[in-house]
C-alpha cells in the first residue's frame, strides 16, 4: 500500500491520531468520516499493524456501507499486496458512487493488473470524453501514472503526451518520472531538484532523485539524497533500501548490511529484505548467518517464486563453503521443479563446486551436462565463463574459441571472451572481440570490462579508447 510520509507527519494527521487514540481508550466518543478512517487504517497498516488497519476499515464500512474510500482501501490491499485482482474487483463493485473518478481509476487499474491493456485503455478513453477541460488535465496525468506503475510504457507515454496543463505540480512530477523512464537521468534530476526546492521535506522527491542518480551510476550522490530522506523519516523503507543499495554497489557490505536490516524490520510483506541481508553475509563470508536469512527468505517465498532459484543457489554455495557438500548439492536439487532443465542443474552444481575449490568434482558435472545436452552452445558458454572466472583463462580461451568458431555471428558472452584475450595478452584478438562485445552486448561489456576504462566512460567509447591506448604501448 502507498504511504504518504508528508501527510502522516503533518500536524493535522497527528491531531486525528491523538483523537483516535483517546477514542480507543474511551476517553472520548468519536465517529470519524470515511476518509479519516482510511487515513488511520493506512497509517497502522504501513507501520506493521495490518490487523489494526483492517479492523478500522471494517468499522468504517459498518458505519458507512458502500463508502468509496474504505472499499478502495480493501481493493488496493487485494490488488497491490495480495495480487488478487478478482477479489479487488469484488470490493470495487460494492462502491455506491460509480460516477466518482476514483471508481473509474481503480476499475481500469484492475484491468491493467489482469493484462487487459487495450480494454483498460478503451475504458479510460470512454470516460475521458465525458470530462470538462479542468477534469481532463488531472485525468490525463492520473491515467499515465497508472500505466507507468504497471510498466505499460507505451500507454503511459500516450497519456503523458496528451497532458494539456503543464503548469500543474502533478505534471512536473510526472515529467520527472518520464525523463527517468526514458533514461534521461540528468533531465530527471534537474526536475526533481526543482521540486525539492519548492518542497524540501518531500521524501518521495528525495527518493526519486536518489533512484535517478543510482541508475546514472552516481552512487555517492544517490546515497547523499537517501540520507536526506532518512533525516526526514528514519523509518522510510524506500530511503533505507536506496542507501543500502548504494553502499552495496560501492562494495561497503558491512554498512549496507546495517541498512538492509533496518529495511527488513519495516518491510515484512515479502522476502526481499532477507535475501539482501543473506547476500551481504555471503559476501562477508559469514556463511552461517547467510544460511539463516536465506532459509527464512525461502520459507517466505510463494511456491514457484522466481526468487527461489537464486536463493537455492546461494544457500548451496554457503553450505559448500562450510564443507557441507552433500547438503549443498541437495539444496540445488530443489531447483529442479522450478527450472525443469536437468542440464542447467548439472552446470549449477559444477559452478557451486568450482567456486568452493572442488575442481575435479565440478568437472564431472560439466562433462555430464555437455554430453547430455549434445554440447549445447549455451551450456558450453556458461561453463567457459565459469572456468574463466575461476582463474583458468587458458582453458577458458580454448573453450571460447571452440564455441564461437562453431557459431559464427553469435555474440553472447563476448565480453568474457574479450576479458580472457586481455588476460592472455592477445592484443589484436582482444580488440576485435571488444569491438563486437560493445556492439552486441553493451551492458554486459560495461559490467565485465568496465574496470579497464576510466570511470563513467560511455561503453560506446571503449573500443576507440582501448585501440589508441594499445597503439601507444
Amino acid at each position: 500500500m502507498p504511504y504518504n510520509d508528508d501527510y502522516f507527519n503533518s500536524k493535522s494527521f497527528r491531531c486525528l491520531l491523538e483523537k483516535f487514540r483517546k477514542s480507543e481508550q474511551n476517553m472520548i466518543h468519536s465517529i470519524f468520516d470515511p476518509e479519516e478512517y482510511v487515513d488511520l487504517a493506512e497509517y497502522f497498516y504501513n507501520n506493521n499493524q495490518k490487523s489494526k488497519g483492517y479492523k478500522i476499515i471494517d468499522l468504517a464500512l459498518q458505519i458507512y456501507p458502500g463508502a468509496l474510500s474504505p472499499l478502495l482501501f480493501k481493493a488496493r490491499v487485494e490488488l497491490l499486496d495480495n495480487n488478487n485482482p478478482v477479489r479487488a474487483a469484488w470490493y470495487v463493485e460494492q462502491i455506491e458512487d460509480k460516477s466518482d473518478l476514483e471508481y473509474i481509476y481503480i476499475k481500469g487499474e484492475i484491468m491493467v493488473a489482469q493484462k487487459q491493456i487495450e480494454e483498460a485503455d478503451n475504458y479510460y478513453e470512454q470516460h475521458y470524453i465525458t470530462l470538462d477541460a479542468e477534469e481532463k488535465s488531472y485525468y490525463e496525468i492520473d491515467i499515465s501514472n497508472i500505466f507507468f506503475d504497471y510498466e505499460v510504457i507505451d500507454k503511459g507515454l500516450k497519456w503523458f503526451a496528451r497532458c494539456s496543463n503543464k503548469q500543474l505540480l502533478e505534471y512536473m512530477e510526472l515529467e520527472a518520472k518520464v525523463e527517468m523512464i526514458k533514461g534521461n537521468f540528468k533531465s530527471s534530476q534537474k526536475l526533481y531538484n526543482k521540486l525539492i526546492d519548492n518542497n524540501p521535506f518531500n521524501i518521495q522527491y528525495w527518493n526519486s532523485l536518489a533512484s535517478s542518480q543510482f541508475f546514472n551510476d552516481e552512487i555517492e550522490e544517490a546515497i547523499s539524497s537517501s540520507e536526506y530522506s532518512i533525516a526526514i523519516n528514519p523509518d522510510n523503507a524506500a530511503a533505507l533500501l536506496n542507501k543500502a543499495n548504494g553502499l552495496y554497489k560501492l562494495g561497503n557490505y558491512e554498512e549496507a548490511l546495517k541498512y538492509y536490516i533496518r529495511y527488513n524490520r519495516i518491510n515484512t510483506a515479502d522476502e526481499s529484505g532477507e535475501i539482501l541481508i543473506g547476500l551481504c553475509y555471503l559476501l562477508l563470508e559469514k556463511f552461517e548467518d547467510a544460511i539463516s536469512f536465506l532459509s527464512k527468505a525461502a520459507m517466505h517465498c510463494e511456491k514457484n517464486s522466481p526468487n527461489l532459484v537464486d536463493i537455492y543457489k546461494d544457500l548451496s554455495y554457503a553450505m559448500c563453503r562450510l564443507g557441507r557438500i552433500d547438503e549443498g548439492l541437495a539444496m540445488l536439487d530443489k531447483m529442479d521443479e522450478i527450472v525443469k532443465n536437468p542440464n542447467d542443474l548439472l552446470v549449477n552444481k559444477g559452478i557451486i563446486l568450482i567456486g568452493c575449490g572442488h575442481f575435479d568434482k565440478a568437472k564431472k558435472y560439466f562433462v555430464k551436462a555437455l554430453k547430455q545436452s549434445n554440447y549445447d552452445r549455451n551450456i558450453f558458454l556458461k561453463i567457459a565463463i565459469t572456468v574463466y572466472e575461476s582463474g583458468d583463462p587458458t582453458l577458458a580461451y580454448r573453450m571460447f574459441t571452440t564455441v564461437y568458431k562453431q557459431n559464427e555471428h553469435w555474440y553472447k558472452g563476448y565480453a568474457f571472451y574479450a576479458a580472457c584475450c586481455h588476460d592472455l595478452n592477445k592484443k589484436e584478438e582482444f580488440l576485435q572481440s571488444l569491438r563486437l562485445a560493445v556492439k552486441y552486448t553493451p551492458y554486459e561489456t560495461q559490467e565485465v570490462l568496465g574496470v579497464l576504462f576510466p570511470d563513467k566512460m560511455p561503453v560506446e567509447e571503449y573500443y576507440d579508447y582501448m585501440r589508441q591506448k594499445l597503439q601507444h604501448k
